[in-house]
């Protein structure tokens, strides 16, 4: 997950804090020393208790598929270390507002998109299999709410319209980008901690 590092509109320096808080690290911020939620974004104790930073759109990918793609990118190494994230046994998470809801990465990479509602907002959870990754989008689109699928890797409404399902781009410019929905991975486990009254979405849509 990514989180705007501002408070009203002042850039914040984060540090690690050490401790965790349901499995998953937290921070701390060199100007009040309030500790943070890696997860949540939202500040657990110290003079900012209560303060939710914002959670912005990211995406997990391979960094040659990235790099081959944008090229220009910077990227911190790691000091040549191998890593990797055991995503056959995670989930994907959507939160909007006090609601939040999940469906794990096996289950949506085999049925390919998934329509659901958080927090009131009607939103389609995709698998981009020639991209190997996934993204949320909002059905909302100039006020009305659409019946969105995926067919042959676009996501396309029920009159034909259709987006890439990259960036949320109207294939033939007939109509609005999709809005992008935040969204991060978590094991199951942590998600029910974090989010008591979060829920699984069904894979049968």
């Amino acid at each position: 997950m990514v989180h705007r590092r501002q408070i009203e509109g002042r850039p914040v320096i984060f540090g690690n804090q050490g401790d965790l808080w349901n499995n998953a690290m937290t921070w701390f911020d060199h100007d009040t020393g309030s500790v943070w939620s890696q997860v949540t974004g939202e500040a657990l104790m110290g003079p900012l208790k209560g303060t939710q930073l914002e959670l912005l759109p990211s995406t997990l990918t391979t960094w040659s598929d990235w790099h081959a793609r944008f090229p220009e990118t910077r990227a911190l190494t790691g000091h040549n270390r191998t890593t990797g994230f055991a995503l056959e046994q995670m989930a994907v998470v959507a939160a909007v507002g006090d609601d939040s809801a999940a469906i794990m990465i096996t289950d949506l990479r085999e049925v390919g998109w998934v329509e659901a509602a958080v927090g009131g907002l009607p939103v389609l959870f995709v698998h981009d299999a020639a991209l190997g990754r996934w993204a949320v989008w909002s059905r909302q689109v100039d006020g009305e709410t659409l019946d969105l699928r995926v067919v042959d890797g676009r996501i396309v409404d029920s009159v034909g319209r259709a987006w890439d399902s990259e960036r949320g781009l109207s294939i033939d410019g007939d109509a609005e980008p999709l809005e992008r929905i935040p969204t991060f991975t978590s094991f199951p486990d942590d998600y029910e901690r974090i989010f008591p009254n979060g829920r699984f979405l069904d894979r049968n849509r």
